[in-house]
């Protein structure tokens, strides 16, 4: 752990791998606001047109995370604090939200998806948010060590969980062009499947499949956010390539077949739960349960 000075309070066991947890009321006060999600997140991240579900979760993720984040890299000279390996073990440290963050936003997105049918304009979005993330990091990288690492990795963090929601987002839309009725179970399989998941091509997205996909592309996480933000760092080229393997990312999933009927889906269109007002609660709340349960 770097030597920021700082001292742990209120630790969530599960969160990280030492139970080790920091709010940003730990820092000094300059230091806090400088790296808080509303002072430091890309702009277009905290654009009201953006479903208020989806900001509120990664303002909360944002804030949740930047303290501990901070505290592994504060101290460190700017070129240890860019290593891969200290850059993955502050991401392990906040893994466990960032499972939580990524799950959530593909729920966010069956219920709130980004707005229009075309695939090309989500692949856009995604080609969009990979370059504006990998500018941010660039940016980022100018200022003060500390400070400076700190919203990197943050830009990094957040550029994945909006792909993520870009990519949920446009696999609902095809759902919903065909007639269907998507489920976050769904969804995140085809995420998952279309990252090089093998074991449910063809398959209906039962609780149990949903569970040991949301697994395995959860322990991809880690290494696709470092990846991200290694090539972020990268002058120019990294843009370049944020944008490109971003909107790559989505193109996979929306070349994938529809996913054959789930007794689930045929309950969910019996009773019309897309329309409901409180459908997106109740998702979200049976979605945790599935993907995040040991029970499976």
């Amino acid at each position: 752990m770097a030597s920021s000075g700082l001292t742990p309070r209120d630790p969530r066991d599960g969160n990280n791998l030492d139970g080790r947890h920091l709010d940003l009321v730990d820092l000094p006060p300059n230091i806090a606001q400088r790296i808080n999600f509303d002072s430091a997140a890309p702009r277009r991240l905290r654009n009201s047109t953006l479903p208020q579900e989806l900001q509120s979760e990664l303002r909360d993720l944002w804030n949740d995370i930047a303290a501990d984040v901070y505290d592994e890299v504060a101290g460190l000279r700017r070129r240890k604090a860019f290593r891969r390996d200290v850059v993955e073990r502050s991401l392990r440290r906040v893994a466990g939200r960032l499972l939580h963050a990524e799950r959530v936003v593909i729920v966010t997105a069956v219920h709130y998806p980004v707005p229009g049918d075309s695939d090309l304009r989500h692949v856009a979005l995604a080609g969009a948010g990979g370059a504006f993330a990998a500018l941010t990091e660039e940016v980022a990288a100018f200022g003060s060590a500390g400070t400076a690492t700190t919203v990197a990795i943050m830009a990094a963090v957040v550029g994945e969980i909006s792909e993520s929601y870009v990519a949920a987002s446009a696999r609902t839309r095809q759902y919903l062009a065909a007639g269907r009725s998507p489920d976050p179970a769904a969804v995140i399989t085809d995420l998952a499947e279309a990252a090089g998941y093998g074991r449910s091509a063809g398959r209906r997205a039962s609780g149990r499949v949903a569970h040991d996909a949301a697994t395995w592309l959860g322990e991809k996480l880690i290494a696709r956010t470092a990846a991200r933000f290694a090539r972020g760092l990268i002058p120019l080229v990294g843009i370049g390539a944020g944008a490109g393997l971003s909107a790559f990312g989505v193109v996979r999933v929306t070349r994938l077949a529809l996913r054959p009927v789930s007794e689930d889906e045929v309950m969910r269109l019996a009773e019309d739960i897309v329309a409901d007002s409180d459908a997106y609660h109740a998702d979200r709340q049976h979605f945790l349960a599935i993907t995040e349960s040991e029970e499976f």
